[in-house]
């Protein structure tokens, strides 16, 4: 069915935008029913606006302060870097105006455009990329409700009508200025400001959690106990580097680590063999797909629905409750995940290798690709140079160590706990973000 709006010049974005995708119907009834309430341009909320300037350059360095990037706004909207413990990756600190503090949002203007992010304490004094924009809300408004309104889909709207859709989606400063956000009363601020700081919390407790499982089997393993002093040079046999010649490999450290993990003599294909469940977009029928940047640090996975005709290339494997996806390209940043129930029939890309545990417990397989010394293991094994990645037959021979039970038993535990507290917080959120869509909602009504 054709869909088109008819608006008078008068009505155009100035001269800038006079492309149909601006002024699609929905875009504009969302616009009509915000600025029928009282309301303001973004703007003129902010106290300031900040990107990394590109005349100062981009300066990686080994050790420095952290750097955020797009892909470390997860699908909530939280941040959490997703280098874990593994990379100590960061930049120097050149531009102070980029440097973030508690309760700033930032916001990615390239690649992964729209996503909003809100800064806790625990990342305060952190730098960002030039991919994102540094937000300081002012007195004028809460800047967890802005937050959560931003993220509801009246934001998320506004974000993707002002995208520039060229070689690389993008967004300009003086657009997301432009974004109208509704002003609610005090008492509904507080509200939502209580609802994201009570998900805030049970996030934090689950990602505790899931931290406690992995000491335990940490130290179940003996992995605590390696001695992993680097040294500046080795040796050994031609006989034994017949296969590699990589010297990382063969460094005392990680043999050690091999040695402590192949005890039982099993690999992680012996206890969990790989699911090939091929999928096939059908044109009409929209699906579920989890990408690597929808992986989170909790070990749980987010998704979003696509259009059967607009599959990319990459959604390969349906997978099931119970499997555990681990993304394959840079394993170093430990994204694995467990599927859900809710999840069944869901789509996954092909970088993920999908793993079903049959001599394992799922939530003791999670645990151990997150633990950092295996994901530096998996690390060892990558080849290409800008997406190193893991192939799945090297994978698969990746030696594995089992707990007794008991201890599998108390990850187990902890694993689910972990996950019952992400789903209480994805609950406050959503409640939030209803309750923002529904205030802008009743005041048209009320008018």
């Amino acid at each position: 069915m054709a869909v088109w709006s008819q608006i008078q010049k008068s009505a155009l974005y100035g001269e800038l935008r006079i492309d149909a995708e601006f002024y699609k119907p929905d875009y504009l009834n969302a616009d009509r029913i915000i600025r029928e309430g009282n309301h303001s341009r973004l703007g003129d909320l902010l106290a300031s606006l900040y990107r990394y300037p590109t005349f100062y350059g981009f300066e990686f360095v080994s050790e420095g302060v952290p750097c955020l990037k797009g892909e470390d706004i997860e699908a909530t909207g939280f941040v959490r870097p997703k280098s874990g413990d593994c990379v100590t990756e960061g930049i120097s600190k050149r531009f102070p105006l980029t440097i973030i503090q508690n309760e700033d949002l930032i916001i990615s203007v390239r690649g992964l455009v729209g996503k909003v992010g809100l800064v806790g304490t625990e990342l305060q004094g952190a730098q960002i990329s030039p991919n994102l924009i540094r937000a300081k809300v002012n007195k004028k408004i809460d800047p967890l409700y802005l937050w959560c309104f931003l993220n509801s889909s009246f934001g998320l709207m506004q974000f993707d009508r002002y995208k520039m859709r060229t070689s690389q989606e993008t967004i300009v400063s003086s657009d997301i200025k432009n974004i109208i956000v509704p002003l609610m009363d005090e008492e509904l601020q507080k509200s939502i400001r209580q609802h994201v700081l009570m998900a805030r919390e049970k996030k934090q407790s689950g990602e505790a959690l899931i931290a406690e499982a992995e000491a335990i089997l940490t130290a179940a393993l003996g992995l605590d106990r390696v001695d992993l002093t680097p040294l500046l040079f080795y040796e050994d046999t031609f006989a034994h580097a017949a296969a590699r010649l990589d010297a990382e490999y063969f460094s005392p450290r990680m043999q050690r680590v091999i040695k402590t993990l192949s005890r039982d003599g099993l690999t992680i294909g012996n206890v969990a063999p790989l699911a090939k469940r091929a999928f096939k977009p059908v044109a009409g029928q929209p699906f579920d797909y989890i990408e690597i940047a929808d992986i989170n640090t909790s070990g749980t996975a987010e998704s979003k629905t696509v259009p059967g005709e607009d599959a990319a290339s990459r959604a390969t494997w349906i997978v099931k409750p119970g499997d555990i996806i681990t993304s394959t390209v840079r394993p170093i940043r430990r994204l694995s995940a467990a599927i859900m129930p809710e999840q069944d029939g869901f789509v996954c890309s092909s970088g993920f290798a999908v793993l079903r545990p049959r001599d394992i417990e799922p939530e003791v397989l999670l645990t151990y690709l997150r633990l950092p010394l295996v994901a530096e293991l998996l690390d060892l094994h990558t080849t290409a140079s800008m997406y190193p990645a893991i192939s799945t037959a090297d994978l698969l021979r990746i030696p594995v160590s089992l707990p007794n039970t008991e201890t599998r038993a108390a990850i187990i535990a902890k694993v689910r706990k972990s996950f019952a507290a992400r789903a209480e917080s994805l609950r406050l959120l959503d409640e939030a973000k209803q309750t923002v869509e529904a205030a802008i909602l009743g005041t048209r009504k009320e008018k």
